[in-house]
């Protein structure tokens, strides 16, 4: 629902969002909402005392399909 509102509400042209490697479920969320896989960045955070590796991925506005959000009108 966030990439309907912020393809609806707003003049972009891509959203992004990352997630760590090893968080295969959050990457599957992406993917089904038809996020695209454009790469890894290497030790990215350091979290409880390591770096992590993060997944980045786009989808654009012309591939973006159609609004998820259910709407009622009167």
């Amino acid at each position: 629902m966030i990439v309907d509102y912020l393809f609806l509400t707003k003049d972009l042209a891509c959203v992004q969002a990352m997630a760590d490697v090893r968080n295969v479920a959050s990457q599957r969320v992406l993917e089904k909402a038809d996020f695209r896989k454009e790469g890894t960045i290497r030790k990215r955070f350091f979290i409880r005392g390591q770096w992590t590796d993060n997944s980045v991925y786009s989808i654009l506005k012309e591939e973006w399909k159609e609004p998820k959000i259910l709407t009622r009108t009167a």
